[in-house]
C-alpha cells in the first residue's frame, strides 16, 4: 500500500507527490496520458514542440514558490529566459511594453496613458502592497477558504496588523480600487487591465476580488520566464526526482474510480489494475471529481454536482503552429497580447488573446530557420458542443486569430509552416478536462472567493488540488494548491 496517491501530472500533483517524497513518503502519481504537465504539458508535431496551455513560467525567481521547491529538492531549474518586458500588449493606436521592472513600468504608464497626475502609479503602489500581503499569507500554505475549525484555528496564528489590512480588499472589486484611484472611466487603463485580469483571473475589473486581482498583477513583476524546451521540462525534473526516491510515475495510467475501504482507498486503473493508499490526491480538476469517485464516496463530499457545473467557468481556443522566424526579426519580445479596445468588455472569442513565441535560442522548439507559436484565447463551450456549427466555428476563429497577428506582423499568415487549431472539444479529448473547461472558474463579483473550492473535498484523507482549487490558475497558483494538499495529507500520514 502507497502513504499516497496522486491523481494526474499537472504541476499541482507533481509538486505534491515531490513534497511527499521529500519527507519519506511511498508515493504514486497517475497520469492517463503520456506526457508530464498537464495543461502545461507538451507534444511535438512535424519537427515542431508545443506547449498545450502554460507557457510563461512563474515563481522561478530567488525566493518565488518554483525557485523555492526545486531548492528544497536539491533539484536544478532547467534552463530559461528571464524575460525584461513580460509581453507587448497591442492596440490599433499604440503597443504597451509591458515592463518587469516596477520603475520601467512606471515610465511607461506616463508614456501610454494619458490621466491624472500620479493616479496610475498609485494605483500600482496599491497593488504592490496588498500582493505582498497575499503572498505573506499564502507562503504559510492554509487551508483557505477554510473549512472546518481546524482550519480556522490554524489561521488565527496569521491574524495581524499586516493580514488585518487584507480585509477592505477583500469586500471589493477591483473596480472599487479604480474608483478610488479615479480611474475607473479611464477606458484605455481599464482596458489593459481587463486584458490582464482575463489572462490570469479570468475575469475582468468589475468582476474580480481586489485582493485575488492585486495578486495576480504584482505576480507579473517578481519574475517571468521563457523555459528553454517548454514548462515539462520542469514538470520532468519532478517526475525524475519522484522516482529517484523510490516513488512511481504511472503514465498511461487514467484512474476510473475511486473507492474507500476499511485501511484506505482502492483507485482503479487500465486493465482491472488496482493500486491501494491511505491518501489521495486529485489533480484531474473539481470538474471531473464526481466522475473519479463511486457514488458512495461522491456523496460524502460538501462539492455538489449541480452547483459545481453551475459555478462559471471558460473554454480555450488555441492555434498551435509553426512560422518562418524572419516574421519576427524586428522584436526580441516573446509574447504578445492583443486587445480590442472598442469592445472592452468582449475578453474572449479572439476580443482579447495571446501569442507566445519560442525562443530563438531555444533549439528543441522549432527546426532551424523556423519558431513555434501558440495562439490562445477564452471562449464559451457551449456553442462548441452544437452539432453542425463545429467546423464552421473552428475555421472562422482561426481565420480571425490569425488574420490578427498578419495585421501586426506583415507577411505572418503568408509563411505560416504549420496551423494545428484546437477547441474545447480538443481539450476533452487530449486532457481530459469535462467539457472542455480549462483554467479553473471566472469569479464572479466582490465575495465569489467566499464559494472557491479548498483543497479539501470534505472526505477525510481526500484532498484536491489544481486549477479549480485556491489560489487558482496557472503555474504559480495550481503549485501552491499541491503543497498545500500536500501539507494536508502529511499531518493524516504521522
Amino acid at each position: 500500500m502507497y502513504d499516497a496517491a496522486v491523481v494526474g501530472a499537472g504541476f499541482g500533483g507533481l509538486a505534491a507527490a515531490a513534497d511527499l517524497t521529500s519527507k519519506g513518503y511511498n508515493v504514486v502519481v497517475f497520469e492517463a496520458s503520456n506526457e508530464l504537465g498537464g495543461s502545461a504539458g507538451q507534444f511535438e508535431r512535424n519537427g515542431y514542440r508545443f506547449q498545450s496551455g502554460a507557457t510563461v513560467g512563474m515563481g522561478f525567481e530567488p525566493g518565488g514558490v518554483l525557485d523555492s521547491l526545486f531548492g528544497r529538492l536539491g533539484i536544478e531549474k532547467p534552463s530559461m529566459k528571464s524575460l525584461d518586458i513580460i509581453m507587448d500588449v497591442h492596440l490599433p493606436d499604440r503597443t504597451i511594453h509591458y515592463y518587469r521592472d516596477r520603475n520601467e513600468w512606471y515610465k511607461e504608464m506616463a508614456r501610454v496613458f494619458e490621466g491624472p497626475g500620479t493616479a496610475f502609479e498609485n494605483f500600482y503602489d496599491e497593488v504592490f502592497k496588498v500582493g505582498r500581503l497575499v503572498d505573506q499569507l499564502t507562503d504559510k500554505l492554509p487551508v483557505f477558504p477554510p473549512r472546518t475549525w481546524g482550519d480556522y484555528a490554524h489561521l488565527l496564528p496569521l491574524v495581524n496588523e499586516s493580514s488585518l489590512r487584507l480585509l477592505p480588499y477583500m469586500t471589493q472589486t477591483v473596480e472599487d480600487r479604480l474608483k478610488k484611484h479615479g480611474l475607473d472611466q479611464h477606458r484605455m487603463f481599464r482596458t489593459f487591465l481587463n486584458g490582464e485580469l482575463m489572462d490570469s483571473v479570468q475575469t475582468s475589473v468589475e468582476n474580480c476580488p481586489a485582493f485575488l486581482g492585486f495578486a495576480a498583477l504584482q505576480t507579473f513583476h517578481k519574475g517571468a520566464f521563457a523555459v528553454h524546451g517548454g514548462l515539462a521540462e520542469a514538470a520532468g525534473k519532478l517526475a525524475a526526482y519522484i522516482r529517484e526516491h523510490d516513488g512511481d510515475v504511472l503514465m498511461r495510467h487514467p484512474v476510473h474510480s475511486i473507492e474507500k475501504g476499511d485501511a484506505g482507498f482502492t483507485l482503479h486503473s487500465k486493465r482491472n489494475s488496482t493500486f491501494e493508499a491511505r491518501q489521495v490526491i486529485l489533480n484531474n480538476s473539481v470538474h471531473n471529481l464526481h466522475d473519479t469517485l463511486t457514488e458512495e464516496l461522491s456523496s460524502q463530499s460538501y462539492i455538489r454536482p449541480q452547483k459545481e457545473t453551475a459555478k462559471k467557468a471558460w473554454g480555450a481556443f488555441i492555434i498551435h503552429g509553426g512560422v518562418d522566424a524572419d516574421v519576427f526579426l524586428d522584436t526580441d519580445v516573446l509574447y504578445h497580447q492583443f486587445i480590442d479596445p472598442d469592445h472592452p468588455d468582449d475578453l474572449h472569442n479572439g476580443g482579447q488573446f495571446l501569442l507566445s513565441l519560442s525562443d530563438l535560442e531555444d533549439t528543441r522548439m522549432a527546426p532551424e530557420g523556423k519558431r513555434s507559436f501558440t495562439l490562445s484565447t477564452h471562449t464559451d463551450i457551449s456553442p462548441w458542443w452544437k452539432a453542425g456549427h463545429y467546423e464552421d466555428e473552428k475555421r472562422w476563429m482561426k481565420e480571425k486569430l490569425l488574420r490578427t497577428v498578419d495585421h501586426y506582423f506583415e507577411g505572418f499568415t503568408d509563411q505560416l509552416d504549420l496551423v494545428l487549431p484546437g477547441t474545447p472539444v480538443t481539450f476533452q479529448k487530449w486532457l481530459r478536462r469535462r467539457d472542455g473547461k480549462v483554467g479553473g472558474y471566472a469569479p464572479t463579483g466582490k465575495y465569489s472567493w467566499l464559494t472557491s473550492y479548498s483543497v479539501r473535498t470534505g472526505i477525510p484523507d481526500l484532498y484536491q488540488c489544481g486549477d479549480t482549487v485556491f489560489p487558482g490558475a496557472g503555474t504559480l497558483g495550481v503549485t501552491l494548491s499541491g503543497l498545500m494538499a500536500a501539507k494536508q495529507a502529511a499531518k493524516g500520514l504521522k
